[in-house]
């Protein structure tokens, strides 16, 4: 039996009125299984060091959620809409991320996944695109743009340069890409959609939700990688299984 990698699964943290609860849409949970993972809910208010969270992990999906306040990047919350995040939550997906890129374990970041990477690694954000990124597409509620693949980059070779019509649901996005970080895709608007880290076998961030769109080559292709990668094989190997 081929062996099924662990994969963490980050919870999101809402309050539904009466009391505070768990909680993560199942198309995560379908996607992880469907890739060939053991999906692995992590709780925000998990005790532990997200060190000691990771060690029992054999790889990560990060998940989307709602905004990180506007202290992350030094700015002074003004009239931008926003539904931001619990603070738990917050804090926890950051030091999440950290503990992703000091033990190398292979990562796939969603949309707010995709954030707190490039925060982790010293990028920007651009807090609300219909206000600060003039022509900026509507990227929200599921809304389908096209994703352009820069050369030579991971989604440029899989995609073979060709744009991707994908579903987005975020409101926030990278304005500036971390320190070590390399751009693999834009939207058609010229928002950064895709970027990884080269150095690590598998760490990479997009703003699109793949598990939404299992079917496309933005969905199955990263699923799948991060399942490979998961079981100790290299990204180099997955291209050439692929063929």
């Amino acid at each position: 039996m081929a062996f099924l990698p662990r994969i963490g699964i980050d919870l999101d943290l809402d309050h539904d009125g009466r009391r505070w609860v768990y909680k993560n849409p199942v198309t995560y949970h379908k996607a992880v299984l469907r890739a060939g993972g053991i999906p692995v809910f992590l709780c925000p208010d998990d005790p532990r060091p997200a060190e000691g969270i990771v060690d029992g992990l054999d790889g990560v999906l990060m998940t989307g959620g709602d905004d990180f306040h506007p202290r992350i990047v030094n700015r002074i919350p003004g009239k931008t809409p926003m539904t931001l995040l619990p603070v738990r939550r917050e804090k926890f997906v950051l030091r999440l991320i950290e503990a992703i890129l000091e033990k190398d374990v292979p990562c796939l970041a969603v949309c707010l996944g995709s954030q707190a990477l490039n925060l982790a690694l010293g990028g920007d954000l651009v807090l609300d695109l219909p206000s600060e990124y003039p022509g900026a597409l509507d990227h929200s509620g599921g809304k389908r743009h096209l994703v352009v693949p820069e050369p030579k980059s991971f989604l440029g070779r899989y995609w073979k340069m060709r744009p991707q019509r994908l579903k987005s649901h975020h409101h926030q996005a990278a304005r500036r890409l971390g320190q070590e970080l390399a751009l693999e895709a834009r939207g058609e608007d010229g928002v950064l959609e895709a970027f990884r880290h080269p150095g690590k076998r598998f760490l990479f961030g997009v703003q699109w939700h793949p598990e939404l769109q299992y079917e496309s080559l933005g969905g199955h292709p990263l699923l799948d990688a991060l399942i490979f990668t998961s079981q100790g094989k290299s990204l180099e190997a997955f291209f050439k299984s692929k063929q």
